[in-house]
C-alpha cells in the first residue's frame, strides 16, 4: 500500500504510506497549498536543515536562532538562516567552503544521510564524515544503521522529497550512537540498546501488537484503537517498553483516522501516549487471504484450505465474527465471553479456527452453513507473525433485506434472509447505521453488523440483483437466469437450501451476495409466455409445417404456425399428436404423446407455454415433465412442468361460484427432494381463483365443439355462478389453500355471466359536461389505471377526490353506485401473513387524541380481515390525487411505534377513548378508507402510500 492518499499527486508516491503520512503527523514534512506533495521534486539544502530541526526539537519555528553567529555569509536574510544555525553549532550540517552554505542548492542523497549520521550521535571528523572520504564512509555508515532501507534513488544526485522523506522516517527509528573505548556503540555500558532518535528527540514510543477493535468515538471525529494485550501477542522486538515493565500501552484514545481496515493484523503503532498518535502501520510479517466461506474446508488438523490451496495453521488461533471474538460453548459457540466455556484459571476459552471450519466449513458434513454461516459468508485467514502459520481467521457475515421506507435520518429495513442477529430492528437510524445516496424503498439490501467497521456503525449496500427468468434447474439448489447458474445459499437441518430454490419458468429477483444466490422473490409464471391451445395439425392437412390455434393471454385468437414437436424442434421422439376442439382426455398429456382410440380425434384444450423465433411458436406442456433431451427413458425426464407456479391442478364437475368446488379437484406439485417426481397434494376440495389472475374461459358449446372463448381476470371468472364441464389451472398455494393464477374454464353450452361491478376511487373533482345533454364526468382510479367514467346519475355531481364508487357498463353511458358508507380510518395493527387488521375511528378528521375501534360483535372478520384474495385493495396518493400500481399497507403514523408513542388512557368522550401522543413528527391522520359489505372480510381498503388519506 503506497502513500498519498491526502495528496492529489498519490500515484506518483512510491515510498510505503507511513512513511509520508508520519513525517506529516510530525510536521517534519507538509504537502502543497494545491493539495499535492511532489514527491519527486527535489529537496534544498535549507529545507533539509529545517527537516532536521524539526526532527530533533518537535518544533517548526527556529526563529530564536535567527540571529546567533554564523559564519556562513549568504543566509542572512534567508528564510532557512535559523534552521541552518541550529544544525551548524550541533556539527550536522557543513558549508560549501568556510563562508558559503548555498542554502538554495540541492542537497544529494549522500549529504542528507551524512546530515542523519550527526543526528544519530557520529562526530563528522571522528566518524571520518569529512575530508576527500567522506562519500564513501558515509555510505558505509547508513547502510550500517538502516538509514538506506527502500531509498530508490542516486546517492550522489539531488534528494527527491519522497526519498529524503524515507532516510528521515529510517533514522526515527534507529538507535542513536555513543562513543566509549574508541568506538561507537549502539547500546550503553549496560549492554542495553540505546534510544533511538525519535525516542530521544521526540519522545516517541512504539508498541507492536494484533490490532482488535476499532470504533468510533461518540461525537468526535477520531477513533479508539486497540491492540491485543497479551504478552505472548505483543511483538517485543518492536515495542518500546520491555516486556516486564508493565507500561505498555495498548488503548489509544484520540486517533484521527479509521483504521478498521487493519483489524486483526499486526501493526505498529507510533505514539507519545495514549491519545498523542502518530500513524498506525501494518509490519512486514501480515499476509492475508480473502475468500467466502463455500471455498473454506480443514485439510487435515493444522492445515486448512481456502479455495483450493492449503494452509498452515499456528499452534494458537482465533476466529473473529463480525468483530468480535468467537469463545466454544459446551454445545456450540458465543461471542459473549460470560457465556462461554471457561479453562482452569476460569478465563473463556476461544474457538480455533479448525473448531469453526469443522462445524461451518465446506467439508462440515450435517451442519455446514447452517445458522448465520451461509456461503457467501467472506472469511479471511491471516499470518501476522512473519511466518506462513495462520493464526487469525476473520468473519463477515450478511443479512438481504428490503427497505420499506426512507426518511430525512432513518430507513425501515425489513429482513428478509441471511444472518438475521444483524436486523434485529426495522428502523435503522443514521446514527447508528450508513447507507448508501440514493437509497429508496423497494430496494433490497445487504446488510453487515458494525463490529466489521470502525465506524461504529453497521453499513447497508445496494444489493445485486439478478432478475430473469428461470431456464432451468440442478437438484435443490441450482438455478440457470440468464445464461448463468447460481446456487440457493444456506442449508436446513434437513440438507435443503435456506433459500428455496425456484421453480423453471418463474419470474424472479435474486439477490446474490458473493455469487451465492440470499433471497429470491418470485413472480410466479410469466403469463404472458402461456396460453390455451384449442387445436393443432398438419398445416393443410399434410407436410412437415404444423398450425395451431391458441388463445392467447390478451385475449388474442390466433392461427400460428408451430414446431411440430414439443419443447424442442429436435426433440423427434415427442411429436405433438394432432387434435381439434373437444372435451375428450388430450393424449398430449402424457410425457411421450399418446394417440387416439378412435376416428374422432378430438380433445379438451390445453394450457402451455411457448416461445417465438422467426414467427413460429415452440410449445411446451404444463402439467407434464419437462423434455430435456431426445430420449423417452424415465431416468431421462426434466421437473414436473408448471412453468414456475407451484401446482397443476385439474377440476372434474362441479361448478364455479366464487371459487371451483363441488367436483374433484386434484392437485399435483413436484415433489420437494426430487423435482422429476411429482405427487398429489391431498384433502384439497376447491380451487380458489387469483383475483388478478389470467382465466381462459369456453363457453357456448356444442357438446364441446364450436365453443365461443373469452379472456377474463380472476376477479371476473369469481363472479361467475355456473356448473363446471372441467378446469385446468397453474396455481400458487397460499397457506393451505391453492389460487389460480392461469386457468381454463369449460361452462358447456352455458353463457358467461355475474357482477360487472367494478371499484374505484375518484381522483379530481366530478365535472359537469352539457355538450351533448348532461352528463358528469368522472376521472376516478380502479387499481390498475386511470380511467374517465360518464354518467347521467346526478348522486354523483357534488363527488370530489377520495370518494368510493362502484361502476358498471359503458364507460361512457356508465351506471355509478356511490359508497357513501365509506370512510376514513387509522390502521393500528396489521398482520400482512394472517390478513388481520385493526381500524381505528377518530373523532376528528386529523390530530385525533380521542379513537374507537371498529367492531363487529356478530362478524368480525367483516371489519378485521383483509383477504389477500377478495379484499379489493386500491393504493392512491392523496397528495398527487392520483392512484399508485403497488404499495404496502403500513400502520397510521400515530399508531407506528418507530414514529411516536401512543399510550391509552382512561379519559373517554362517549365511544372514544383518549390516548397520549408523544414524539410525534409525522401526519396526525388516518390512512385508509374502508367500505365494509355483506361479506367475511373487508370489501374494500384504499391505502393512501403516504399515510394520511385527507389530502385530496
Amino acid at each position: 500500500m503506497f502513500a498519498g492518499a491526502a495528496f492529489t499527486d498519490s500515484a506518483d508516491i512510491k515510498v510505503k504510506s507511513e512513511v509520508v503520512d508520519t513525517l506529516v503527523e510530525l510536521g517534519v514534512i507538509q504537502g502543497y497549498d494545491d493539495g499535492s506533495f511532489r514527491p519527486n521534486e527535489t529537496v534544498t539544502r535549507a529545507q533539509m536543515a529545517k527537516m532536521i530541526y524539526v526532527l530533533r526539537t518537535g518544533n517548526s519555528d527556529a526563529s530564536a536562532y535567527n540571529d546567533d553567529y554564523t559564519t556562513f555569509t549568504d543566509i542572512s536574510t534567508h528564510w532557512g538562516r535559523g534552521y541552518i544555525k541550529y544544525c551548524q553549532s550541533l556539527g550536522i550540517i557543513a558549508g560549501k567552503s568556510a563562508t558559503k552554505f548555498v542554502p538554495d542548492a540541492k542537497v544529494t542523497t549522500q549529504e542528507a544521510a551524512k546530515m542523519l549520521l550527526v543526528t544519530l550521535g557520529y562526530d563528522a571528523k571522528k566518524a571520518g564524515l569529512v575530508g576527500t572520504g567522506w562519500a564513501s564512509k558515509t555510505n558505509a555508515l547508513a547502510d550500517e544503521n538502516g538509514l538506506l532501507d527502500d531509498v530508490n534513488t542516486s546517492f550522489t544526485a539531488a534528494c527527491p522529497r519522497q526519498y529524503a522523506a524515507q532516510l528521515i522516517y529510517n533514522t526515527i527509528d534507529a538507535p542513536t550512537v555513543v562513543w566509549r573505548d574508541d568506538a561507537y556503540h549502539h547500546t550503553n555500558v549496560l549492554d542495553k540498546d540505546n534510544q533511538t532518535v525519535g525516542e530521544k528527540y521526540m519522545s516517541l514510543k512504539k508498541t507492536t501488537s494484533t490490532l482488535t477493535k476499532v470504533s468510533k468515538n461518540s461525537g468526535k471525529d477520531t477513533y479508539t484503537i486497540t491492540l491485543d494485550s497479551d504478552k505472548d501477542v505483543i511483538d517485543w522486538d518492536n515495542t518500546t517498553e520491555d516486556k516486564d515493565s508493565g507500561k505498555v500501552l495498548t488503548k489509544f484514545t484520540d486517533v484521527k483516522k479509521d483504521y478498521s481496515d487493519l483489524l486483526y493484523k499486526t501493526v505498529t503503532v507510533l505514539h507519545k501516549d495514549g491519545k498523542t498518535v502518530f500513524g498506525v502501520y501494518a509490519t512486514d510479517d501480515n499476509t492475508q487471504q480473502n475468500g467466502v466461506l463455500a471455498d473454506l474446508k480443514m485439510d487435515s488438523n493444522k492445515k486448512v484450505k481456502l479455495d483450493g490451496t492449503k494452509y498452515d495453521l499456528a499452534d494458537n488461533t482465533t476466529v473473529y465474527v463480525n468483530g468480535d471474538v468467537l469463545y466454544k460453548t459446551s454445545d456450540g459457540f458465543t461471542t459473549n465471553d460470560s457465556n462461554a466455556s471457561k479453562d482452569s484459571d476460569g478465563k473463556a476459552i476461544k474457538a480455533t479456527i479448525k473448531q469453526f471450519v469443522d462445524v461451518y466449513g465446506d467439508g462440515a458434513d450435517s451442519t455446514k452453513y447452517q445458522g448465520n454461516y451461509w456461503q457467501g459468508t467472506e472469511v479471511s485467514l491471516l499470518a501476522t507473525d512473519g511466518t506462513s502459520n495462520y493464526s487469525i481467521l476473520k468473519v463477515k457475515t450478511f443479512a438481504v433485506g428490503k427497505v420499506t421506507a426512507v426518511g430525512s435520518d432513518y430507513i425501515n429495513v425489513t429482513y428478509k434472509k441471511g444472518d438475521s442477529s444483524i436486523l434485529s430492528k426495522t428502523k435503522l437510524e443514521d446514527d447508528d447505521w450508513d447507507w448508501y445516496d440514493g437509497v429508496k424503498k423497494d430496494d433490497y439490501v445487504v446488510v453487515s453488523a458494525a463490529g466489521n467497521y470502525g465506524s461504529g456503525n453497521g453499513l447497508v449496500e445496494k444489493a445485486n440483483v439478478v432478475t430473469g427468468k428461470v431456464t432451468g434447474t440442478k437438484s435443490t439448489d441450482g438455478v440457470s437466469v440468464g445464461g448463468n447458474w447460481y446456487t440457493m445459499a444456506g442449508k436446513k437441518a434437513n440438507g435443503n437450501p435456506a433459500v428455496e430454490r425456484p421453480n423453471t419458468g418463474s419470474n424472479v429477483d435474486m439477490v446474490v451476495v458473493n455469487g451465492y444466490v440470499y433471497y429470491t422473490d418470485t413472480t410466479a409464471g410469466n403469463v404472458d409466455d402461456m396460453a390455451l391451445l384449442v387445436e393443432a395439425a398438419a398445416k393443410g392437412g399434410t407436410g412437415s409445417k404444423w398450425e395451431a390455434r391458441l388463445i392467447l393471454a390478451d385475449g388474442s385468437d390466433k392461427t400460428v404456425d408451430i414446431e411440430k414437436y414439443w419443447d424442442d424442434k429436435d426433440y423427434k421422439k415427442f411429436p405433438i399428436t394432432a387434435f381439434s376442439e373437444g372435451t375428450a382426455v388430450n393424449p398430449n398429456m402424457t410425457y411421450v404423446p399418446g394417440s387416439f382410440d378412435d376416428a374422432d380425434h378430438s380433445a379438451a384444450p390445453m394450457l402451455v407455454s411457448y416461445e417465438v423465433s422467426d414467427g413460429v411458436y415452440t410449445l411446451s406442456r404444463v402439467g407434464v415433465n419437462e423434455i430435456t433431451e431426445n430420449d423417452t427413458a424415465t431416468d431421462k425426464k426434466g421437473d414436473y412442468a408448471t412453468n414456475g407456479y407451484d401446482a397443476y391442478v385439474t377440476v372434474s364437475g362441479g361448478k364455479t361460484d366464487g371459487s371451483m368446488k363441488n367436483g374433484t379437484v386434484k392437485v399435483t406439485v413436484a415433489k420437494d427432494d426430487n423435482a422429476t417426481e411429482s405427487e398429489e397434494v391431498s384433502n384439497v376440495t376447491r380451487l380458489y381463483y387469483e383475483s388478478t389472475g389470467v382465466v381462459f374461459v369456453k363457453y357456448k358449446g356444442d357438446n364441446g365443439k364450436d365453443a365461443d372463448y373469452k379472456v377474463v381476470s380472476g376477479k371476473t371468472a369469481s363472479g361467475y355462478d355456473k356448473d363446471l364441464t372441467s378446469a385446468i389451472a397453474v396455481a400458487n398455494k397460499s397457506g393451505n389453500s391453492y389460487y389460480a393464477q392461469v386457468a381454463f374454464i369449460d361452462i358447456g353450452s352455458d353463457s358467461t355471466g355475474g357482477s360487472d361491478d367494478n371499484y374505484a376511487v375518484i381522483t379530481d373533482d366530478v365535472v359537469k359536461d352539457t355538450t351533448d345533454g348532461t352528463k358528469y364526468v368522472v376521472s376516478a382510479w380502479n387499481g390498475s389505471e386511470n380511467i374517465t367514467i360518464k354518467t347521467d346519475d346526478s348522486a354523483v355531481r357534488n363527488l370530489s377526490g377520495g370518494a368510493l364508487i362502484t361502476y358498471s357498463g359503458d364507460l361512457n353511458d356508465a351506471d355509478v353506485t356511490v359508497k357513501t358508507d365509506a370512510k376514513n380510518y387509522y390502521v393500528a395493527n396489521y398482520d400482512a401473513a394472517s390478513g388481520d387488521i385493526s381500524l381505528m375511528e377518530g373523532k376528528d378528521e386529523k390530530n385525533n387524541e380521542f379513537f374507537k375501534a371498529v367492531t363487529n360483535a356478530d362478524h368480525p372478520d367483516r371489519v378485521g380481515k383483509v383477504d389477500s384474495k377478495d379484499t379489493v385493495v386500491l393504493y392512491v396518493n392523496s397528495d398527487d390525487s392520483e392512484g399508485v400500481t403497488e404499495g404496502n399497507i403500513d400502520l397510521a403514523y400515530v399508531f407506528d411505534s418507530d414514529f411516536c408513542t401512543a399510550t391509552k388512557t382512561t379519559t373517554t368522550q362517549g365511544a372514544y377513548t383518549k390516548y397520549t401522543i408523544s414524539g410525534l413528527s409525522e401526519d396526525n391522520a388516518p390512512n385508509v378508507k374502508a367500505y365494509f359489505d355483506d361479506n367475511d372480510q373487508i370489501t374494500v381498503l384504499v391505502v393512501d402510500v403516504n399515510r394520511n388519506i385527507t389530502q385530496w
